[in-house]
């Protein structure tokens, strides 16, 4: 069998692409990131905090506009006409490893043993497939309300490892929260976001086809689309928190070795989402000896982040050990359309790295009752029990199926565990689908599905802006001055050198100044006086045009000899 894991590619090529950006482009795009994260902004920075990175507000606004050419800032529109920008999910990853210095590494590697505080459960993944398998035999219905009875909501609070506590530190929200428990309004809002389920006919209802679809992912790939709707959905929108839970998936070296969190101001809110994690079964979280916040991945960290194309690993069929107590010992290596046969046909005893089914009568006859046909189940346990059927269980397996006459029933679900594979063709026309936040598997999560949980606006359901991009930043009124101003330097009499001043303070543009063969850049802010004027404003504290390191300072025209605009390149070219 060949195997391949996923692939870095998109993050190489869109590193190789930040690369060609030029200086000035790189700087506006690590200023918008540092502040922005991800999150929308409908205005650049002000002049002050772009002259603390050595820029000039015509500078950094020509720079926006070509990044906004080659799709590093996408934007969307208001339905009053407002325009948002963002940076596109897409790119999180490859902003997050280029801008780590700037932004300030939260998450670094601890060769140091760490104090386990709360350890990671069985997988999110498994327990939403016998949430779903229990909806399929028990039914969900609405009251009234539109809300699930007490008595289910009791029964799912009970059937899953996972518990309220574990999400106490995400502040979540959502309706009917005295009625939900947090880790049953997660559970759910995952498989309305998911679009596994949907509210209909007064009733929760699985989505076939979509289940059909979801069993033939790899455990590798279902982590993926439910850590993207995690992401979106349950972490707080502040860019710093966004920041770091980027570099917790970016930056952590592999799965299995500690990396400590080194981030005091937000210990409370970032346990809240380590503590998240080990919930749904991706880490564990600890505490070092200095008493730092540590975090350990379970699964490997990279699979979890945005891919453009995953090469599917093909394994070989992994299955179950049956006993003669009709107990089946199940091991984490068994594919989700395993694990989703032996939820219809048996009860799950224990879950945890080695789970137990147990076959009963019950089970089974309902399985056949709900379309499932008695010879395929049996191929299905002949394939899959690594050791065989033990006799005692074959025949009582046979009289349970002569028991129920499977002859007039008819099937609407028919099983398709030998069809499934991890190496699925997903549908073209649903992974083309417009995604405003640039995510690839639109075929399962999208920010558009309704579920649960509150989730902050951000750009759902707002409209992509499709309007012709400006080919070239202009400034008004270029044409009236004589091109000498910025192509060449000059000594000009004290009241043109005011003008030019003034002009550069109008375009909020760099000037030059030049002394015995010493050159300095300022960007300024204000011109005081008429005959006997200042100029004010932010000085490049070397000669260097691109340097982030400025100071404010005040100049009089005696201090110079010659002088020019220095405009943006593309204004000139």
């Amino acid at each position: 069998m060949s195997s391949s894991g996923p692939t870095n590619e998109p993050v190489v090529l869109n590193l190789n692409s930040w690369s060609k950006l030029t200086w000035v482009e790189q700087k506006v795009l690590g200023a918008i990131f540092h502040k922005h994260a991800g999150q929308p902004f409908s205005s650049l920075l002000p002049r002050e905090q772009w002259a603390i990175e050595g820029l000039s507000v015509a500078e950094a606004k020509s720079s926006f506009t070509n990044l906004r050419q080659q799709k590093w800032i996408e934007s969307v529109h208001k339905s009053w006409g407002e325009r948002l920008f963002y940076i596109p999910v897409s790119l999180m990853e490859t902003l997050t490893i280029a801008y780590a210095q700037r932004v300030g590494i939260t998450v670094k590697q601890d060769t140091n043993l760490a104090h386990v505080l709360q350890e990671g459960k069985s997988d999110v993944a498994a327990e939403l497939l016998h949430l779903i398998a229990w909806i399929g035999r028990e039914g969900l219905p609405l009251t009234g309300k539109d809300t699930i009875h007490k008595k289910s909501i009791q029964k799912l609070s009970v059937i899953t490892v996972l518990s309220s506590t574990d999400f106490d530190g995400l502040g979540i929200r959502y309706e009917h929260s005295e009625l939900y428990p947090t880790h049953v309004a997660i559970l759910l809002d995952l498989l309305l976001s998911l679009n596994l389920v949907q509210k209909s006919d007064g009733r929760i209802q699985i989505q076939d086809h979509q289940l059909q679809k979801w069993l033939k992912l790899s455990w590798r790939q279902m982590h993926r689309e439910i850590y993207q709707a995690c992401m979106e959905r349950y972490g707080e929108v502040e860019p710093a928190l966004q920041h770091f839970r980027y570099q917790l998936a970016v930056l952590a070296p592999e799965k299995n070795i500690w990396c400590r969190i080194a981030n005091s101001e937000l210990k409370p809110r970032v346990m809240g989402w380590l503590c998240a994690l080990a919930g749904w079964g991706y880490g564990e979280v600890g505490e070092d000896q200095s008493g730092d916040l540590a975090f350990r991945w379970l699964i490997d960290p990279q699979s979890l982040i945005y891919r453009e194309r995953e090469m599917v690993s093909e394994t070989e069929p992994c299955g179950f050990y049956m006993q003669p107590d009709f107990e089946m010992l199940v091991p984490p290596e068994a594919r989700p359309d395993v694990i989703w046969m032996l939820e219809q046909c048996a009860e799950r005893v224990t879950r945890d790295r080695m789970s137990i089914y147990r076959i009963t009568r019950e089970r089974f006859v309902s399985a056949i009752a709900r379309g499932y046909i008695f010879h395929e189940m049996m191929e299905f346990l002949d394939q899959y029990a690594l050791t065989g059927i033990p006799e005692n269980v074959r025949i009582a397996l046979e009289d349970w199926g002569r028991e129920t006459d499977t002859a007039p029933l008819t099937v609407e679900r028919k099983m398709e565990v030998t069809e499934a594979s991890t190496g699925s063709e997903d549908d073209p026309k649903l992974l083309e689908k417009d995604v405003l936040t640039g995510v690839y598997s639109a075929s399962f999560y999208t920010p558009e599905n309704q579920g649960l949980v509150d989730v902050p606006a951000f750009m759902h359901g707002l409209e992509r802006d499709h309007s012709v991009i400006e080919k070239k930043f202009s400034l008004l009124g270029l044409e009236e001055i004589p091109e000498t101003w910025y192509k060449e330097w000059r000594r000009y009499h004290s009241s043109t050198a005011r003008q030019i001043a003034a002009k550069a303070i109008e375009w909020q543009t760099k000037l030059g100044i030049q002394q015995e063969n010493r050159t300095q850049y300022l960007i300024p802010d204000q011109v005081e006086g008429h005959e006997q004027w200042t100029l004010s404003g932010w000085c490049m504290l070397d000669s260097n045009e691109h340097t982030s390191e400025t100071e404010w300072r005040t100049f009089s025209p005696s201090e110079w000899d010659t002088m020019r605009l220095i405009l943006p390149d593309d204004v000139i070219t």
